[in-house]
Order: C-alpha cells, then sequence, then structure tokens
C-alpha cells in the first residue's frame, strides 16, 4: 500500500515539474441535436475518459425514458469528421526542439485517424497559411508537416478565422480546431473576439495545446476551448506534446451518434443522456437542429452587458423609485386633463361664455381657492413649466403646441403638456431600461413614448376637426333661418350656440365671449377657422365679411355657401368609399408582418429569439420597423385625396 501511494505521489510530483497540466470539458457532452427528418432524431456526444459501455446508455425525452434507440460509435458512421491542425511556425518554436516535437506529434495524429476523418492542415506566423485542405490522403498531409519551417511573428487569432473558414466549402463536416501555439497573438489582423465568434458561428468545437514559457498566453486558448465544448492542455516539456495529443484525438475518437423515434407531438425537446455515470441534457425545437454550445443554454448573469450596472439593489430601488415618479405624472396629467378647477381667469369670463349674468360661482367659489393650491401653481413647478416654456418658444414647439392642444381641446396649458409630455418619455425610458437592461427594449420604448403623444393628439384633433366639418353646413342653415326670422347675426350666433352640440358649440360660445369683450365678430370667426384648420369654414367667413362690406342678402348667401359644403362633404365621402381598398390594403400590408411575426414566435420560439435578442437581430428589427413605417405612411399619401 505504501508503495502505491509513494508512486502515485512521483507521478504527482513528475506532472508537476514538468509544468504539464490539462484543463477538460465536462465528462459528457452533447456536440449536436438534428431533428430535421422529426419524428427521427439524432444525438451526436461526446464522452471524455474511458470509451463507453454502449449497454449502460440511458435516454429521456422529456422525462420519459427511451428504451429503443440505437448508439453506435461516430467512427463506424458515415458522418464525416472534420479536423484542421493549426500549428504555430513562429521563430520561437526553434527554440528546445518545440517545432519537432509539434511535427512529431501532428504526425501520430495523422497516422492515428479514423477512417471518416478529413484532416485539413494550416501552419501560421506572420501569417497564416493553407498548406493542405480537407483530405484523407495521410502522405499528402504528412509531406506537409514534414515542410514546415519556424520563422516570424505570430498571427494566432488570423489563423483561428482562417482554419474555421475552411468549413465554409465543406458544410458536412463535423467541425474540429486543433492548434498548438507556444507564444500569444502579436501581428494579426483580427482580435481574440472575432476569431472567437468565427469559431461559435461555424459551431467547431476547438482543441488547444499550449507550450508555456515567454510571453505565451494561455488564458486566451483556455477562453476559446471553452466557449466552444473544447479541451485545453498546456505543457512547459515539448516531449509531452505526443502525450496531449493522443489525448485530443481520442476525445475525438471517443465520439457517439444516439438516433431513436420521438413519441413527442412537437415543440421543445428536451433531452438527457447518461453513459454510465456521465450525463448531459439539450434542448431542441422539432424540425429544428442545434449545435455547439447552444444545445446546453448558459444561465446568463442579467447584471452583464451594457446597462448591467443597473442591476442588483441600486437598480431595484431605482425602478420602484421611477415606477412611482411615472404614476405620479399620470395620476396628476389625469387630474388636470379631467378634473382640473377653473382658474380665476376662466371664472370671470364665465357671464361673457354663458350669456347671463350672475356671480359666476359667487364669492364662496373664491373662498375656496383662496387657501388652496394646485401643484402646477408651487414654486418648484412654476420654475419648471418657465424653464420648459422659454426653450420651447426659442425653438418655436410652444406655439405649435398650443395650436394642437386647441384643435384637441384638451384643458391643459401648453407649457404644461410640454414639461409632463418630456419627463414621462424621461422617466419611463430609464424604468424600462432598469427593469429590462435591454438596449433594445430600451430604444423602443424611447420611440414609442416619442411619437405616441402626438400621435394621439394628432388623431384627437383629427376626430374634432371631422365632426366640425359635419356640422358645419347644419350650422349655417340654422344661422341662416335666424337671420329670416328677424335676428342680428350676432343674435343667430348666439342663438345657435345653444342649440348645436360639441365641437360646434363650444367653438361658437368662445366666438361669442370674444365678442362680448370688445373684439369684431368677423375676427373671432377668422379665428375660429384657423384654429380648426377648416378651409369651408374660412371661406363661409369671407362670404360674411364682404356681405357686410358690400351689402346683400345675408341668410340668402349663408344657405347658397351650405348646399355648396353639402355637395363637398357628398364628394368627399364618395371618394372616400371608393379609396376604402386601398386604405384596407395599406392596414394588412402594414399589419402582416407583425401578425406574421406573432405567429412565427408563438411555433418556433427559438428560431425569433434570435432576431430578438441578437444585437445585429436587434438592429435589423429597429431598420424594418422604421422602414415598414415608411411605407405604410407612403402608401397612406398615395390614396389620400384633398377636396
Amino acid at each position: 500500500m505504501l508503495k502505491r501511494l509513494l508512486v502515485a505521489l512521483a507521478l504527482v510530483l513528475a506532472v508537476v515539474a514538468g509544468g504539464a497540466g490539462a484543463a477538460h470539458a465536462d465528462d459528457l457532452l452533447v456536440k449536436k441535436v438534428d431533428t430535421s427528418k422529426f419524428p427521427q432524431v439524432t444525438v451526436s456526444a461526446q464522452l471524455n475518459g474511458a470509451p463507453a459501455d454502449l449497454s449502460k446508455v440511458v435516454l429521456r425525452e422529456n422525462g420519459v425514458l427511451i428504451n429503443k434507440f440505437d448508439a453506435v460509435p461516430l467512427g463506424r458512421t458515415n458522418t464525416p469528421v472534420g479536423v484542421v491542425l493549426v500549428i504555430d511556425t513562429s521563430g520561437s518554436m526553434n527554440q528546445n526542439g518545440k517545432l519537432d516535437a509539434a511535427k512529431a506529434a501532428a504526425r501520430q495524429f495523422v497516422n492515428s485517424k479514423q477512417p471518416n476523418d478529413q484532416i485539413a492542415l494550416v501552419s501560421f506566423n506572420s501569417q497564416p497559411r493553407v498548406l493542405v485542405n480537407f483530405t484523407s490522403d495521410a502522405n499528402a498531409l504528412l509531406n506537409g508537416i514534414n515542410g514546415l519551417a519556424a520563422t516570424g511573428e505570430t498571427a494566432l487569432w488570423d489563423a483561428v478565422h482562417t482554419g474555421v473558414g475552411l468549413y465554409g466549402d465543406h458544410p458536412n463536416l463535423e467541425p474540429n480546431l486543433v492548434i498548438i501555439s507556444d507564444g500569444k497573438d502579436t501581428v494579426s489582423t483580427g482580435n481574440f473576439n472575432q476569431a472567437k465568434s468565427a469559431a461559435q458561428g461555424a459551431h467547431a468545437t476547438v482543441y488547444a495545446v499550449g507550450l508555456t514559457g515567454g510571453d505565451f498566453d494561455g488564458a486566451a486558448l483556455q477562453d476559446l476551448t471553452s466557449s466552444t465544448q473544447g479541451q485545453y492542455a498546456q505543457t512547459a516539456d515539448p516531449a509531452q506534446l505526443t502525450t496531449l495529443f493522443s489525448q485530443v484525438q481520442r476525445s475525438l475518437q471517443n465520439q457517439y451518434q444516439v438516433t431513436y423515434t420521438s413519441t413527442a407531438q412537437g415543440g421543445t425537446l428536451d433531452i438527457s443522456l447518461a453513459f454510465g455515470a456521465a450525463q448531459a441534457t439539450a434542448s431542441v425545437n422539432a424540425g429544428g437542429v442545434t449545435q455547439g454550445p447552444s444545445t446546453q443554454p448558459q444561465t446568463v448573469d442579467p447584471s452583464s452587458g451594457v446597462l448591467g450596472f443597473l442591476g442588483g439593489s441600486l437598480g431595484k430601488w431605482m425602478g420602484v423609485l421611477l415606477g412611482l415618479v411615472a404614476a405620479g405624472l399620470l395620476a396628476y396629467g389625469l387630474i388636470l386633463l379631467f378634473a382640473r378647477e377653473r382658474s380665476t381667469l376662466e371664472t370671470a369670463l364665465q357671464p361673457y361664455t354663458e350669456g347671463g349674468g350672475g356671480d359666476a360661482g359667487g364669492d364662496d367659489y373664491y373662498e375656496d381657492n383662496a387657501d388652496r393650491g394646485v401643484f402646477s401653481d408651487s414654486a418648484i413647478m412654476q420654475r419648471a413649466l418657465d424653464l420648459t416654456t422659454r426653450i420651447a418658444e426659442d425653438r418655436g414647439v410652444l406655439a405649435k403646441a398650443e395650436n394642437m392642444m386647441e384643435q384637441a381641446d384638451l384643458p391643459l396649458r401648453a407649457a404644461e403638456a410640454l414639461f409632463f409630455y418630456v419627463a414621462g418619455v424621461a422617466v419611463l425610458t430609464l424604468l424600462i431600461a432598469v427593469l429590462s437592461r435591454s438596449i433594445f427594449a430600451t430604444l423602443a420604448t424611447l420611440i414609442l413614448t416619442l411619437l405616441l403623444p402626438p400621435g394621439v393628439l394628432q388623431f384627437l384633433a383629427g376626430q374634432r376637426k371631422r365632426k366640425f366639418q359635419a356640422q358645419l353646413p347644419d350650422m349655417l342653415q340654422l344661422i341662416a333661418g335666424s337671420l329670416r326670422a328677424g335676428y342680428s347675426l350676432l343674435q343667430g350666433v348666439e342663438a345657435v350656440a345653444q342649440e348645436v352640440s360639441e365641437p360646434m358649440g363650444g367653438e361658437l360660445r368662445r366666438v361669442l365671449a370674444e365678442a362680448r369683450l370688445g373684439r369684431t365678430l368677423e375676427e373671432s370667426l377668422d379665428d375660429m377657422a384657423e384654429r380648426l384648420a377648416s378651409r369651408d369654414f374660412a371661406w363661409a367667413v369671407m362670404a360674411i365679411r364682404i356681405q357686410r362690406e358690400v351689402g346683400g342678402n345675408l341668410a340668402e348667401l349663408l344657405s347658397t355657401v351650405a348646399e355648396t359644403m353639402i355637395a363637398r362633404e357628398r364628394l368627399r365621402r364618395e371618394v372616400r368609399a371608393l379609396t376604402a381598398e386601398g386604405r384596407i390594403s395599406a392596414i394588412i400590408v402594414g399589419l402582416l408582418p407583425i401578425g406574421l411575426g406573432i405567429v412565427m414566435y408563438s411555433m418556433n420560439r427559438e428560431y425569433m429569439n434570435v432576431l430578438l435578442h441578437d444585437g445585429f437581430g436587434q438592429t435589423l428589427l429597429i431598420g424594418a420597423i422604421l422602414m415598414a413605417g415608411v411605407g405604410f405612411w407612403w402608401m397612406k399619401k398615395t390614396i389620400e385625396i384633398d377636396i
């Protein structure tokens, strides 16, 4: 017993003294799951260690034990295995017989290859070179290995990119890369991240053997192998290269293919595979193929990423605070819109707008409001509103906002609306950034909050304008009837204002209020036409102005104008009916990508997740949304006919 312990201790000390060490992947790896011929499922797995006892293989699908399956070594199948030998031939490989040891290890690797192996040879110094493309001819590979000579710098990452690129012309090969190097990259045109992305994109498994010493960078190679389900080993003794290459080849040859017929009806397949005590799991959507690390999705740290600083307890408290601020802004905005008390000026104007006397609410109203302030009258809000007003006036935004608010008939001052608009956009965008920590979600929220309020405002203004246009002919007929009954024009407007509904009634009452305060009736009517952007009413006011200057029968003139407007409205509705097909086509074409995306997401979520969660996919999605919006707007403009 003591003798065995001493032998084991001696072996450990020898390994430590030689500097040899290895970082292996998990004992069992699922490298590929192919369900393209569903319900037939093919699972490719690699076992690191001793060859498997296929009688002890256990397979489960969605937790259900599968009894009927075939498990065979990959070398006995028709699946071609590709291996790219990437050998460092920089000048430092001339030291201590490194290159000779690497060539000997590579020759042994070629001589021990399986019948279904296809091997390529890439060397690299100042730049990578493809010496032998994929072949099963051992003599061609040995001649290429024997001709290796060491000189120049180290273009390691360019060599990885070149080796991975060979699989572009051989998509049928199972991709593997075997690298040997003794130094860190010095002259590559690409960087480590690009080489890593290329290997992951090709689903290549990378095996690396490092010769330590000098400026050797083992951490980068270890990162590359771990991210591709490969293995990494390093040693300071070149004589150990043959042993380490043998370990790599043993792992490549210790691969198995498990085939079975699925009993699932579709959807996601959760596969559990066990070779004795070694176990591995994988997930795949029925009908698809998953390969490389994607077979075993890793849990991503939610605090990572560009917005990762918002993670943790600080981000949660910021989210709660921003949520409360957003709720407060929303509540106060609703109060201003629906339950806002009339100001002192509005109260003073009440006798003129209602056409009667009274105390406009009496002293009780003033007593109730004398000691009661509103949030917008506080010092802080006044400063914020003053600042908003100055900035908006300097940029010409305030006048446009006032015009839109008047057209939509919203009881909110333009400065208040702009302040809550900007504050709401900022708070909601920050809130989504804290909660989602996603650039895509944050950008989408920013665009939505920027466009939605003006769009809603424009929609309300358009609805009110269309209703006003529909009431206009009847209003002119009523005024004409009042004039025939002996009323003056002002009396006729007052009588009609009490009869018609909104928005016509409210606008006429505003005209009456301005007229009682000393403004001419024509000027008030002109402002009313400009406020509602109604050309028809502007022409009617022009006719009234001309008639009052030159004389004539105003009642007959208003009746003629009303009949003309009725004919125009009839023509406008006929045109709208004729263009209905174009409008519904634009709506269908605009909503079709959204509906198709929802259907595809519900059918194959993993397929659509690339578009939603990958950075490039998110960029394409944003571009598609913008182009679809432009196209929808263009189609809408082509079917709009101005009458």
